[in-house]
């Protein structure tokens, strides 16, 4: 692999941890990609077509500055301070105690619809995609490797050299992150917060794995699909919010999708990851791996880092960048 050309698009996206996994991820598996091979960007836009601009232009007319950096990407100042947060996470070896997960990994994860391509090119873009594109792609010039095009859900898509791929493994990271609690979706009612992409992402996923659905009361209705036959009236057991809107929960697990920049030591941000429901760092990790799994490497699933072990590395990684603000 020669090139990657990295970006998170939607609006906004100046707090998106995103880049900083691509890094950990792609130090983690060794790939021979430089610094200046490795070009990562936020992509502030609100339209798909204007992603893909992106994509065939290879910049942004106004770069935004990332907030952990307060710098652009591609700037000496982010890109030092990302090697900088990089170099430092590698070097943990282990997943922190209070992260680590008594659960084998899940070994039911289906693989792709369809045949990916080959890695046959030098130079590649992949993207990801946030509120308010994922439900936006429809077109037939894009082959989507699950139903995330047919669910209005795509939030990644790779550029192989010849044609784009597209994906939406929200869901998948919806499972992923309960599983690593314990939680099974086969013995579990799944109480859902929201109405947009990443919850029908979610609802697809949970049903698929043998789960049911009890919809509560959202900020836009979930719409029928694939779904609709797992939807029940009996009470929640577990809780996803995607609205943030989600109260009086703290007897029970609940996942927000939502995060925010954080203070502290390491200990200190693992600590406030696991109260008052699971920070939406446990989806964003665990939907990024499945990216790489289903989309942007599946020939490299096997060596990808667990949840937790990736997970610990981003606190790791936030808490030296938070050290030059």
């Amino acid at each position: 692999m020669a090139a990657i050309r990295y970006g998170i698009a939607g609006r906004p996206v100046d707090h998106s941890l995103s880049p900083l996994l691509i890094a950990l991820v792609v130090k983690h598996l060794g790939l021979k990609v430089s610094d200046k091979q490795l070009r990562m960007e936020l992509v502030d836009v609100s339209s798909i077509p204007d992603a893909f601009a992106w994509g065939y232009a290879g910049a942004v007319p106004e770069p935004i500055p990332w907030a952990y950096t307060q710098s652009v990407f591609n700037k000496f100042r982010t890109k030092a301070l990302v090697s900088k947060a990089v170099d430092a996470a590698m070097l943990v070896l282990e997943c922190h105690p209070k992260l680590v997960s008594q659960h084998p990994m899940r070994t039911d994860v289906q693989p792709p619809d369809a045949d990916l391509p080959t890695r046959m090119f030098d130079d590649e873009i992949w993207l990801n995609l946030t509120a308010p594109l994922k439900h936006q792609l429809d077109s037939g010039a894009v082959v989507a490797v699950d139903e995330s095009m047919v669910n209005k859900c795509v939030n990644a898509l790779r550029w192989d050299g010849r044609g784009w791929w597209c994906a939406g493994v929200d869901g998948e990271g919806v499972v992923d992150a309960l599983h690593h609690h314990g939680i099974e979706a086969k013995e579990h009612v799944l109480g859902l917060v929201g109405g947009g992409g990443a919850a029908r992402s979610t609802a697809a996923a949970w049903t698929a794995a043998g789960g049911r659905l009890h919809q509560l009361p959202s900020h836009r209705p979930l719409e029928d699909g694939s779904w609709s036959k797992g939807i029940t009236d009996e009470a929640p057991t577990v809780f996803v919010d995607f609205d943030g809107t989600l109260e009086g929960k703290a007897d029970a697990i609940y996942l927000n999708s939502s995060y925010n920049p954080m203070k502290g030591s390491v200990d200190e941000r693992v600590a406030a990851i696991v109260q008052n429901g699971l920070d939406g760092r446990w989806l964003l990790v665990a939907q990024h791996l499945a990216c790489w799994r289903r989309l942007w490497a599946p020939e490299r699933a096997g060596d990808l880092p667990d949840l937790g072990l990736l997970l610990t590395r981003l606190l790791e990684a936030e808490c030296v960048l938070s050290s030059y603000a």
